[in-house]
């Protein structure tokens, strides 16, 4: 299989296109100082490998273009699925994706699911348009632009998790408020603390009945 590896061993620094399997292995190194920096020489090697034809080229990170055979929504990149837990159905339309927000590679997929909040022409619709946006920004901007598209996305589209933390931050809030407000919506002024009454020092001594009279 044909690969573009990182090397940096030593005093060698650079990527090296590597070609394999029933051609037979051919491989190139293309460093960094000679290139110009990192960028240059991995699109250099990966220019070498295209170079000997488009089957031995890498493996890219990428829309697809193409629409597959079983594919329902017409939309590349978009199917619809479902998933069973404990024995209950749950349908939903997923929008795949191989840059996540972070800007790493993965395969993953975006999940809409339909039935109890939403129909399934809404999910499809949103597993679309997260699709169509998400292939926009990564040709536009690439990586930079798929990290600006998931960030715009969760702002357009605030997941659960995010949803109810909002919710519980605002009832804590409310809590607080009401509470108040019952305080003055009462019309009485809370009731103030007993004050002690003022030492008046020690009483005066009786006079004592023996006392002799003049």
């Amino acid at each position: 299989m044909p690969a573009v590896v990182r090397i940096d061993t030593g005093g060698t620094h650079g990527y090296q296109a590597r070609i394999g399997g029933s051609v037979g292995y051919e491989s190139k190194l293309f460093s960094d100082k000679k290139c110009g920096g990192k960028r240059k020489a991995k699109a250099a090697a990966i220019a070498w490998l295209e170079e000997r034809g488009d089957r031995y080229a890498p493996r890219r990170f990428g829309p697809k273009k193409g629409i597959q055979v079983n594919n329902m929504s017409g939309t590349p990149g978009v199917h619809q699925s479902q998933l069973t837990r404990n024995g209950n159905v749950s349908r939903y339309w997923a929008a795949h994706y191989s840059i996540g927000p972070n800007g790493r590679r993965t395969h993953r997929s975006k999940r809409f699911y339909f039935g109890t909040k939403r129909t399934s022409d809404e999910a499809r619709a949103l597993a679309e348009e997260f699709r169509t946006g998400w292939v926009a920004a990564f040709e536009k901007n690439g990586t930079d632009g798929v990290k600006q598209f998931f960030r715009e996305w969760e702002e357009k589209y605030p997941s659960r998790k995010r949803a109810t933390k909002k919710r519980s931050k605002g009832s804590k809030t409310t809590g607080r408020n009401a509470s108040a407000g019952r305080k003055a919506s009462d019309g009485k002024p809370a009731s103030p603390a007993t004050k002690k009454k003022p030492a008046t020092g020690k009483p005066a001594a009786k006079k004592s009945s023996t006392a002799k009279k003049k």
